[in-house]
């Protein structure tokens, strides 16, 4: 079995933890009441305090992603197994784990800087 410590998982963790360093960062300059949600027309209606669980499961939710693609990664490989063992298809899974957290750390990011 193939060791889940590779390339793409520790760029997926890096990307995972990216989110979470800008935070604490930025926590001493930040308004102390953050907009939580935006309507369509890009107005905030929710504001909480910048202390509030609420603002860390924005930035968590690229860890969790990391967490649940490192955990289905198996499921994967067995998916993406091919008969010539070919390099490309062994490592789609740490490609897609790569590729999801990096959609929500952008996600979270684009929220920190709005806020």
């Amino acid at each position: 079995m193939r060791s889940r410590v590779n390339i793409y998982n520790g760029l997926s963790l890096l990307f995972s933890a990216l989110p979470f360093i800008i935070y604490f960062f930025m926590y001493p300059t930040m308004p102390r009441n953050v907009a939580i949600h935006y309507d369509f027309n890009d107005v905030a209606d929710r504001f909480v305090d910048k202390s509030n669980p609420e603002v860390w499961l924005l930035y968590g939710f690229s860890f969790l992603s990391f967490i649940i693609m490192l955990t289905l990664q198996p499921y994967f490989s067995r998916q993406f197994k091919s008969e010539v063992g070919s390099a490309i298809m062994e490592s789609l899974p740490g490609i897609f784990t790569l590729l999801i957290t990096l959609v929500f750390s952008i996600l979270g990011i684009c929220f920190l800087l709005k806020a």
